[in-house]
């Protein structure tokens, strides 16, 4: 094994001991993404790598739009290729490291340079992003659909985690909130949010 071969696996090696796992990271809608990024330096002694061909690309945690978002990776930024999936529905989509953390990214908004050929296929076991009701504008929460008993007023601007929906007509949806510094769950009216679900999750019917 070539001295430059036994270098870069070295770098690699540093690298994953110091990146965060994927699957770690415990998922929060409303808190601002990380900006990963690596020096120019770290691509130097690779036969191959990959260049960010767009803005903000996503690091996920798996290998497809429904996962967990990690971090946001700039245009222009090098990644170190660790993998690559089984390609299937969503495309091929690499493994990669990008300064602490470990991820995937879409083929489809990076660049190949050098040799990729030898990237192992991996397995992703990332986290399905799970679905939530985007709340524009400060919104009561009641104790069951068409209730008029209110749990609380909760914020609005803010993404909240969908945990059921009425048995009727899919006008209400039971959602985790806060009430008075108390976790629980709650009822809103569908149209005062935007649904948001991307992993496709079934959203289970709550009979009340």
């Amino acid at each position: 094994m070539s001295k430059r071969l036994l270098f870069a696996l070295l770098v690699i090696s540093l690298l994953m001991i110091l990146a965060l796992p994927a699957a770690a990271q415990q998922y929060d809608p409303n808190a601002p993404l990380p900006h990963a990024t690596n020096p120019a330096s770290v691509i130097r002694t690779l036969e191959g790598y990959l260049i960010v061909d767009t803005d903000n690309l996503f690091l996920r945690s798996g290998d497809g739009p429904q996962y967990t978002p990690i971090a946001l990776i700039d245009g222009g930024t090098r990644l170190v290729v660790l993998g690559r999936n089984q390609v299937r529905e969503s495309g091929l989509w690499w493994y990669v490291q990008v300064g602490m953390y470990r991820g995937w990214v879409t083929n489809e908004f990076v660049v190949g340079r050098g040799d990729l050929t030898d990237a192992p296929v991996i397995e992703a076991r990332g986290e399905i992003t799970p679905p939530t009701l985007f709340v524009g504008v400060n919104n009561l929460v009641y104790s069951r659909p068409g209730s008029i008993r209110v749990l609380c007023e909760i914020a609005g601007n803010t993404q909240y985690f969908v945990t059921g929906r009425d048995a009727t007509a899919e006008n209400w949806y039971r959602i985790e909130v806060t009430c008075d510094g108390v976790p629980t769950e709650g009822w809103i009216v569908a149209e005062a949010g935007f649904l948001r679900n991307p992993g496709g999750v079934s959203i289970p019917i709550i009979d009340t």
